[in-house]
C-alpha cells in the first residue's frame, strides 16, 4: 500500500473510531472498436499535462491571479518547486520536471481542475499565489462541496498519491507481504486475512484466508497505536521485517511467523478452475484488479475454461476495486463474445465543455503483453454469476452495468457493491498523481445511476437491483471452494433458480467479526481510469 495512501487511511482511522470509512474515490471496429491508443494509461496522463508553455516567475501576467479567470494548464504543467532529475525507476522514462515554484504547481491544479472536472461549475477559486497550502492540500479544496438529495457528499472521490506508486500499480508491482486484509475498527479492533497473494512471503509462511492477526512485534492488534499498526502492516520499503502472531482458521492455539516485505507482482487472477455440477462444468475466476497484466491472465484462464467445456461462469470480484476501462472492455468480451458484436460497452458523460464522444465498444483484441494485437478468446456466454461485496467497485461495476446494458443476464451474489460510476484520467505533476472526477459512465440502455451500489435482490429492476442472493463474505473457506458461502449460493442459484435458505453449520461457528468489517486498501485502488 503506497505511503501517501496509507496517510489517507491513517487519517480515516483516526477520524472514524467505530469503523474504517473509505474516502469514496473508477474503448472503436467500424462502429465501436476500442482504440488501443486511446485506452493505454500513459504516465503523462490526460487533461493538461505534457510539455506546456514557458511560465516565468517574473511574469505577473502568467503567475498572477484573477478570480474565475483561467489560463490553460499547459502554461504550468511540470514546473516544480523541487524538480526531479533522471529517469523513473518504474517506467525508465525521463522525468518531465522543470524548475518552478509552488505557485506554478497550484496554478496547474487550478486550471486543470477547471478544464476537466465533471462539476467544474461548483468549484471555488482559492488564490494560488497567496495560498500557504501544499499543492496536495490546495487540490483537496478543488472539488464540489454540494450534497446529493440524500444528504451525501456529491464528490467523495477526490484524491492523490505519489506518482511512483501509481506507476508501480500500473506495472503490476506492489510492496508488502502479500497479505490482503479485512478489519473491524471498533473495540476490540480485529484484522483477518481475506487471502494471501500466490508466492508471496505470507503464502510461503502458510497464512491463509480467515487467519486472524493477533499481534505484531508483540503488540496486540486490538490496542496498539494505529500509526504503529499501519506502518507494520504496510511498510514503505522492501526488506522490512516484523513478527506476526496469527490464529489460523480452526486452530486452538496461535503461532508466530516472521515476514519480510518484498516487491511483489500483482495477482490479478488468483484462481481459475472448473467445478462440476449436475453433470456440467462451471468456470470460476477469482479476479482482483483491472491492470494491464490482467489481460494475459484472463486469456490463459478463458482458454483453459473453454477447453474444459464450461457452460457457465462465476466471476469472483468481491475484492476487486477496479482499474483500467480497457481491461474491463476486454473482460466483458471474453465473457460474452458474440453477444457483444456491434454493441455499446459504455458511453461516458463529461462536463459541458467537453464534446460528446462516440460510445465505446467491447474489446475483442489484446492491448498488452503476450496477446497484444491478437484476437481474444471468449466463452460466448449469455449469462454470468458475479460475487460481490462492498469492495466491488468502479471498473468491476462497469462490467456488470455494461453486460446488463446489452441483455446479458447478470446474477449478483454477496453484498451491495460500493457504488462508483465515475472515472478519471490520472494526472501526474511534479511527483504527485492527482485524481479528480472527469466523467461518469452509462450503459447501452442509458443507465448509470448506481451511486448507492448494485443490490442483490429477489428480482431485477433493470436499474440498481439485480437478481441474486444476499450472502455474507465467508472467511471459513478458501476462495474457489464450492462450499464457500458466496460461491455455494451462486451454484445453488444456478441449479435451482433460488437462493439457499441458510448458512452451513461451519459458517455459523465463525465469529461475526470474520464476516463483517472493511477491506483495508488505499482509496486510489478503487477506480475507473482511461486515457
Amino acid at each position: 500500500m503506497p505511503p501517501l495512501a496509507i496517510g489517507h487511511l491513517r487519517k480515516s482511522l483516526v477520524n472514524e473510531s467505530s469503523a474504517l470509512k473509505k474516502l469514496p474515490l473508477i474503448g472503436k471496429s467500424p462502429l465501436l472498436a476500442l482504440s488501443v491508443t486511446a485506452l493505454l494509461l500513459a504516465a503523462c496522463g490526460g487533461g493538461g499535462g505534457g510539455g506546456g508553455g514557458s511560465p516565468s516567475s517574473s511574469s505577473g501576467d502568467v503567475l498572477g491571479w484573477t478570480p474565475f479567470v483561467y489560463k490553460t494548464s499547459d502554461n504550468f504543467a511540470n514546473y516544480c518547486e523541487v524538480p526531479r532529475r533522471g529517469n523513473s525507476k518504474i517506467t525508465g522514462l525521463p522525468y518531465p520536471d522543470r524548475s518552478g515554484s509552488l505557485v506554478h504547481e497550484r496554478h496547474f491544479l487550478r486550471s486543470w481542475s477547471f478544464e476537466t472536472y465533471l462539476w467544474f461549475e461548483d468549484l471555488i477559486d482559492p488564490n494560488p499565489t497567496a495560498a500557504v497550502d501544499t499543492p496536495q492540500r490546495y487540490f483537496e479544496r478543488l472539488k464540489s462541496t454540494k450534497l446529493t438529495s440524500s444528504g451525501s457528499a456529491k464528490d467523495n472521490f477526490h484524491f492523490y498519491e505519489p506518482t511512483e506508486n501509481q506507476e508501480a500499480w500500473t506495472a503490476g508491482i506492489t510492496y508488502g507481504y502479500g497479505l490482503n486484509l479485512k478489519a473491524n475498527w471498533g473495540i476490540p479492533r480485529t484484522i483477518n486475512v481475506t487471502y494471501s497473494d500466490t508466492g508471496s512471503p505470507a503464502a510461503i509462511k502458510g497464512i491463509k484466508r480467515g487467519a486472524k492477526i493477533i499481534a505484531i512485534d508483540g503488540l496486540s492488534v486490538a490496542t496498539v497505536n494505529i500509526d504503529t499498526l499501519v506502518d507494520a502492516l504496510y511498510p514503505s520499503q522492501v526488506n522490512a521485517v516484523h513478527e506476526f502472531e496469527i490464529m489460523d482458521v480452526g486452530a486452538s492455539t496461535s503461532r508466530k511467523v516472521t515476514l519480510e516485505s518484498a516487491s511483489l507482482p500483482t495477482d490479478s487472477v488468483s484462481v481459475a478452475k472448473t467445478i462440476q455440477q449436475n453433470g456440467s462444468s462451471v468456470g470460476y475466476i477469482q479476479f482482483n484488479t483491472f491492470i494491464p497484466d490482467a489481460q494475459d491472465q484472463w486469456v490463459a484462464a478463458i482458454n483453459n475454461l473453454k477447453n474444459a467445456g464450461v457452460s457457465d461462469l462465476v466471476v469472483d470480484m468481491r475484492y476487486n476495486g477496479g482499474g483500467y476501462i480497457s481491461v474491463a472492455a476486454q473482460v466483458g468480451y471474453m465473457i460474452a463474445g458474440s453477444n457483444t458484436t456491434n454493441k455499446v460497452f459504455y458511453q461516458d458523460v463529461a462536463n459541458s465543455k467537453s464534446p460528446k464522444e462516440d460510445p465505446w465498444g467491447f474489446a475483442d483484441t489484446g492491448f498488452y503483453g503476450l496477446n497484444k494485437s491478437l484476437p481474444l478468446p471468449t466463452l460466448n456466454l449469455q449469462r454470468v454469476y458475479v460475487l460481490s461485496t462492498s469492495g466491488t467497485c468502479s471498473a468491476s461495476e462497469l462490467v456488470i452495468n455494461s453486460l446488463r446494458g446489452i441483455g446479458v443476464s447478470v446474477y449478483l451474489i454477496g453484498d451491495t457493491t460500493c457504488g462508483k460510476p465515475y472515472g478519471f484520467f490520472p494526472q501526474p505533476n511534479c511527483g504527485t498523481t492527482y485524481y479528480t472526477i472527469q466523467f461518469k459512465t452509462v450503459n447501452a440502455k442509458g443507465f448509470g445511476e448506481y451511486s448507492d451500489g448494485f443490490i442483490p435482490s429477489t428480482t431485477d429492476n433493470g436499474l440498481d437491483k439485480i437478481k441474486g442472493c444476499k450472502v455474507k463474505d465467508d472467511l471459513s473457506h478458501e476462495l474457489g471452494d464450492p462450499n464457500e458461502a458466496l460461491l455455494a449460493a451462486a451454484l445453488h442459484l444456478r441449479a435451482t433458480g433460488s437462493c439457499p435458505s441458510s448458512t452451513s453449520s461451519r459458517q455459523q461457528k465463525m465469529s461475526e467479526e470474520a464476516f463483517s468489517g472493511e477491506l483495508v486498501r488505499p482509496e486510489v485502488r478503487e477506480i475507473m481510469i482511461r486515457n
